[in-house]
């Protein structure tokens, strides 16, 4: 078994378990335990069985036209779907009731579906992305289908993220600088537009740096989450023994898991998950510098890239530096659907780095490309 690969799957064991961990802190001494244990059996069970499985499958088989209009139709379905049927929580419609047994986030799964259709665009036009409509138009409309529906569904931070990847992919791929900039202008004021337009994203950014002036009411979140740091100093008080979680933190367990950790394990514990990220990051990359193909190399770095950003994000919002964006903590929030979505990610990024190749490949789009150096687009 490749070294990166090994990695990612131990990596990607301990980040699991301490969701497990979070999420018993929470929910299980909260609620019903055996109903908590339930839940996460069978979690482990979907989202363990996902990742096994694509450890094992082929991933240039995403790329076959029946594969990937299937996954398509499918994600696209879920999104429109939810936008007339889904449930209304905390002002955002993001889930669909399924028979009433569990929620669904099609927004999760449509991550999915833009990593996978991203990449086979770049590699099936790769010749032709020094034309500006190959190579800034298309792919941003491409991504944009998902992300207005996502959008429609007062979920700002999930299209954030996902075009934050693309722009990652495109710079990958090496598409000239010129149409790079381009894309992150007309990214930067798609986003800017969307603060300016909600007065209050506005107080929520202002609030996030500036919570003592207003401590109980807009700031209280983050000061909240700050004194769960505080509490816990070095070691923590204790897995279960926190008290930040009983109603000072909304949601806890999805919005403010690293805040959980910090207080229960301590900065030796948030320390531990900052790590682990960043080194998820390192062996993301370094299998798609080492993939043996172009679609290996972008899928895995999207994958890397979406998971990634994802983690930052949500730990740079529980310190106080950007506003609650209502995302997950990728393998630690509570969230069954990002969960399984992530597993599903993180197998494929191992796949890919099964396939791995020990040397440079003659190809002149191989790691050069990965590294944006002599690129054959400019």
């Amino acid at each position: 078994m490749h070294k990166d690969s090994s990695a990612i799957i131990v990596i990607t064991v301990i980040l699991a378990i301490l969701g497990i961990l979070v999420g018993y802190s929470v929910e299980g001494l909260r609620s019903n335990l055996q109903s908590f244990l339930i839940k996460q059996f069978i979690l482990i069970f979907i989202g363990g069985g996902c990742f096994i499985t694509l450890l094992f499958y082929d991933y240039h088989k995403l790329f076959k036209p029946g594969n990937l209009w299937i996954l398509t139709i499918i994600c696209l379905l879920g999104l429109i779907a939810v936008l007339f049927f889904g449930e209304l929580r905390n002002g955002a419609r993001r889930w669909l009731n399924i028979f009433g047994v569990f929620s669904l986030q099609p927004s999760e799964f449509a991550k999915i579906a833009v990593l996978v259709t991203i990449t086979w665009y770049f590699s099936r036009f790769y010749n032709k992305l020094k034309k500006p409509h190959y190579g800034i138009v298309f792919p941003i409309l491409l991504a944009l289908v998902y992300c207005m529906l996502i959008v429609l569904e007062n979920d700002q931070g999930t299209p954030t993220v996902i075009m934050t990847t693309v722009l990652c992919m495109m710079f990958v791929t090496g598409i000239h600088r010129k149409y790079l900039l381009i894309g992150t202008g007309i990214f930067g004021c798609g986003f800017a537009f969307a603060v300016i337009s909600k007065p209050h994203r506005i107080d929520r950014i202002i609030y996030t740096w500036f919570p003592e002036w207003d401590p109980s009411g807009k700031g209280w979140h983050i000061i909240q989450s700050l004194v769960s740091f505080y509490r816990g100093n070095l070691l923590g008080v204790g897995i279960g023994a926190g008290e930040q979680k009983l109603d000072y933190l909304p949601e806890a367990h999805r919005d403010f898991p690293f805040s959980i950790i910090g207080e229960e394990m301590g900065m030796l514990g948030a320390v531990l998950v900052v790590i682990l990220f960043l080194l998820l990051i390192y062996y993301g990359f370094e299998i798609a510098r080492k993939s043996p193909d172009l679609q290996g190399s972008l899928l895995a770095t999207g994958i890397t890239c979406m998971i990634g950003i994802q983690g930052i994000v949500m730990m740079l919002v529980n310190v106080g530096i950007l506003p609650v964006k209502g995302m997950c903590l990728p393998l630690i929030s509570s969230g069954g659907s990002s969960f399984i979505a992530n597993m599903i990610m993180l197998g494929c990024l191992v796949n890919i780095g099964f396939q791995e190749v020990r040397t440079e490949s003659p190809s002149y789009w191989k790691a050069f490309v990965f590294l944006n150096l002599s690129n054959p687009l400019k």
